[in-house]
């Protein structure tokens, strides 16, 4: 999911299968509301004759028809499984085949608009090297994996449920995998022609793994589809989670000025939007901000007072004043003089004394999740300090992988590859790559200094007057606290009387926080209030 993707994730193998099999024409309809596999209607399957140019590109494309059972009534959807072509070069030759999942309400909305005007809304998740299943299949997609009540991961296989807080209730939605992740890959140039006698080792998706290239063909691919499905006219909104909470940022500001595209809305989703507030770079802010989010996580499991909302709101009045002071002033050489501070910090957050001493107060995020539970055996996960497992390798100075992350490679991978099969149509023998540590590992960084994109939401706010933003955080995440994107927040520039225009929500859990169904609800209903907001 995420730049914050444990590096030591170990994920299979990155084979190289760029001649994709076709994926057969789905050829069926559901049969009633049961929304079953569908079995009988020919779908447009037939690529464009746009599709086939530029060295035979393969849309591939499948369409099924579905019906989502809601309370209110069913909602009667098309969805489309196909690959759209990233071009580049002289010849306009295609590069890379982009895997998308589009959504859209069958006979208009229910509010009575036309399809032309719907809104719609492009989905991408983080890492980089995270395919976007993570909220096509936990989030807003009429599917998702059932997890347990508390969020934890359930037996596998998990199953696969109608989701009743699906945001095609309120806009059409179309789930965009990066090339490198899901099914998209790059297309070797000349075909893959050796040079010098040998084969090229690089990937041919390498040229998009940077943080512009990446934000300009992502942005190409949304002016691609608007073009190929006439949506010019629709209201227009991003939607990432983590790393694609940046990407999406960077996307709002390249839209208007490479395509002339404006959205109405950002929807991110635990995002970071400026490293230096999570990682090194940021000085003594970065353990301030993580200081909630720790004071939650060790209230959840008994080891600080009160619930985990009401620690962090303590947590929070202290970070940003006696904690940041009290970091400031410590004097190296006479650490005595401090120990009345750092038993405060250790209340706080639920570790030993000596502990927080060893570490002056700065306690990495590593750390933290490693010893809070060591007098049990145990480790909480860096992504939702609720979740905990047993201590896979004591001994080590470091954990081998986090154990949330980690469970939920199998969990969604299996989910969304029966789904894509049964559901969409598709048919593929190539791996579906849900994180991609190929991608995570070969990512093209600044050379130096931290990334942001503050500038780019800047930007996008100030040229576009009716942008809103909506910045949802679980409160027990460790690797993007939601104080980090309060602090961005309260520094963006904008007119009196439009401080509305940028909200920041918290959840209960973690970074993804949508695998409880409580949280999953709240999260769609304050979409649907960004999204209806920006239409007026």
């Amino acid at each position: 999911m995420r730049r914050a993707m444990n590096r030591r994730l170990r994920l299979l193998p990155l084979l190289a299968a760029l001649a994709l099999p076709p994926l057969h024409a789905a050829t069926a309809q559901d049969a009633g509301p049961q929304n079953a596999p569908a079995q009988s209607e020919q779908s447009r399957s037939a690529p464009k004759p746009a599709e086939r140019s530029g060295g035979g590109f393969d849309a591939q494309r499948s369409e099924t028809k579905h019906q989502l059972p809601l309370p209110s009534g069913p909602l009667a959807y098309t969805a489309v499984a196909e690959f759209l072509p990233l071009r580049e070069g002289p010849r306009d030759e295609a590069a890379a085949r982009v895997f998308t999942v589009s959504y859209t309400l069958d006979g208009g909305a229910p509010s009575g608009e036309s399809r032309g005007r719907r809104p719609v809304a492009f989905v991408f998740n983080g890492g980089p090297g995270a395919s976007s299943a993570y909220l096509h299949l936990g989030a807003l997609g009429p599917k998702v994996v059932g997890f347990n009540d508390d969020g934890s991961l359930a037996r596998p296989p998990a199953p696969l449920l109608d989701n009743p807080d699906s945001w095609l209730a309120f806009t059409d939605l179309v789930f965009i995998d990066p090339v490198g992740t899901g099914y998209s890959r790059g297309i070797p140039r000349d075909g893959g022609a050796r040079e010098g006698g040998a084969r090229r080792e690089e990937d041919p998706g390498k040229r998009f793994w940077s943080i512009d290239a990446d934000s300009r063909a992502m942005a190409e691919i949304v002016r691609l589809w608007l073009t190929r499905n006439g949506r010019w006219e629709s209201p227009k909104f991003l939607v990432g989670e983590s790393y694609g909470g940046f990407r999406i940022a960077k996307m709002a500001n390249r839209l208007i000025g490479d395509t002339g595209i404006a959205v109405n809305g950002l929807i991110m989703v635990s995002p970071v939007v400026d490293f230096a507030t999570i990682r090194g770079g940021g000085g003594l802010l970065v353990p301030a901000l993580r200081l909630p989010s720790y004071a939650a996580s060790a209230a959840a499991n008994g080891l600080a007072s009160g619930s985990p909302e009401q620690a962090a709101e303590a947590a929070e009045r202290y970070a940003l004043g006696g904690f940041l002071t009290g970091l400031a002033g410590l004097d190296y050489r006479r650490p005595g003089a401090a120990q009345g501070f750092f038993a405060e910090v250790a209340r706080t957050i639920g570790l030993p004394e000596e502990l927080v001493t060893r570490f002056r107060g700065e306690i990495p995020t590593d750390v933290f999740a490693r010893e809070l539970l060591r007098g049990k055996g145990r480790v909480v996960s860096v992504y939702d300090g609720t979740f905990t497992a047993a201590d896979p390798d004591p001994s080590a100075a470091r954990l081998p992988f986090d154990p949330f992350l980690r469970g939920t490679v199998p969990t969604y991978t299996t989910a969304f590859a029966a789904y894509a099969h049964e559901w969409l149509g598709v048919r593929t023998e190539v791996p579906f790559d849900l994180l991609s540590e190929q991608v995570n590992r070969d990512w093209e960084w600044p050379r130096s200094g931290q990334p942001s994109a503050v500038d780019d939401l800047q930007s996008a706010l100030t040229l576009q007057p009716a942008l809103r933003v909506l910045i949802a955080h679980g409160r027990t995440d460790l690797i993007t606290p939601y104080m980090a994107s309060r602090w961005v927040a309260s520094r963006l520039e904008l007119p009196d009387g439009q401080a509305d225009r940028v909200a920041v929500t918290v959840y209960e859990g973690g970074h993804m926080m949508y695998t409880r169904a409580p949280e999953r609800a709240k999260l769609a209903a304050d979409a649907r209030a960004l999204i209806e907001a920006a239409l007026r």
